[in-house]
């Protein structure tokens, strides 16, 4: 290897969440609270995406895991941040995490414990949903490279 090589950020950090949520769970929560469980959970965007679905309570199940998950990558800052505050975009190159001025706060105090910052973070959102089996996954992974 060439002295001169470049060095790419040494001691990444990575924080990794998984959630697991009933479909059937999600659907209830729908049907007894309706707009007032969609507008506390999740963005109009959201809404429109899962509304224009077939079978809109796996979209919205697989967005809550998916938060769920997100929020399991803080340290300990998670109930301050409303679900609300983080949004999963429906991209063209698959979900994205979007996420309002207090979850990137929390996120960046989670970063900065460890020596990091949000402007060296990259966020991944992974979803799943299968109807058959009536669960519906959302993973999220934040990586980020330590300061020295």
């Amino acid at each position: 290897m060439a002295d001169d090589a470049p060095t790419f950020g040494s001691d990444p950090i990575v924080f990794d969440g998984v959630d697991i949520v009933s479909i059937s769970r999600i659907a209830d929560l729908l049907a007894e609270f309706g707009d007032s469980f969609r507008d506390r959970a999740f963005t109009p965007a959201e809404q429109a995406y899962c509304e224009a679905q077939a079978d809109p309570p796996q979209h919205y199940a697989a967005r809550w895991a998916a938060k769920e998950a997100f929020l399991k990558t803080l340290a300990g800052a998670s109930p301050g941040v409303p679900t609300a505050a983080i949004e999963i975009d429906r991209r063209a190159d698959g979900p994205h995490l979007s996420l309002a001025p207090v979850a990137a706060d929390a996120l960046a105090v989670t970063l900065e414990e460890r020596g990091s910052s949000l402007a060296t973070a990259d966020i991944d959102v992974s979803l799943s949903h299968d109807q058959t089996v009536g669960y519906a996954v959302g993973s999220v992974t934040v990586v980020a490279t330590r300061h020295h």
